[in-house]
């Protein structure tokens, strides 16, 4: 059976029609250079997540090291690792800091996670559709995020 159908657009002439999923949410994000793409779409990730740290003490710093074959995919692996954190190890960055681009250098803060909260989860960063484009002002990227 198929789900109800959510906001469309039908192309009477051919017969089909594109249909919004409900699962998914694009992040779009602008910024002057690579470095603060990656900076300010870490925030835009952790907005998505309720803060579970209440009752969590301390705080830690984590620094990664990313590679990918081009600026798209160094994106979404990034924000799949950041899935993998919330979900693997409890914890939520606070800040982030991208030390160096050329082999892509994050550093993040953050603190532990309380389990005691529940929250939405976001299962991954896709692929598909992912991009960093070059704009008049600098950078606009966007990953869809699969929940």
């Amino acid at each position: 059976m198929c789900p109800e159908k959510a906001s469309t657009s039908i192309d009477e002439e051919r017969g089909h029609e594109y249909v919004d999923h409900t699962s998914e949410m694009t992040i779009r994000v602008r910024a002057p250079s690579l470095a603060e793409v990656i900076g300010e779409a870490t925030r835009a990730f952790v907005a998505l997540v309720p803060d579970r740290s209440r009752g969590a003490v301390g705080r830690d710093e984590r620094e990664f090291r990313l590679e990918a074959p081009d600026r798209a995919a160094l994106l979404a692996d990034w924000l799949n690792e950041l899935v993998y954190l919330g979900e693997g190890e409890c914890w939520l960055p606070v800040d982030v800091e991208v030390t160096t681009l050329g082999e892509a250098s994050v550093l993040i803060r953050g603190r532990p996670m309380s389990l005691t909260e529940p929250f939405v989860s976001v299962k991954a960063a896709t692929l598909h559709g992912v991009c960093v484009r070059e704009t008049p002002r600098g950078l606009e990227a966007e990953v869809t995020l699969d929940l």
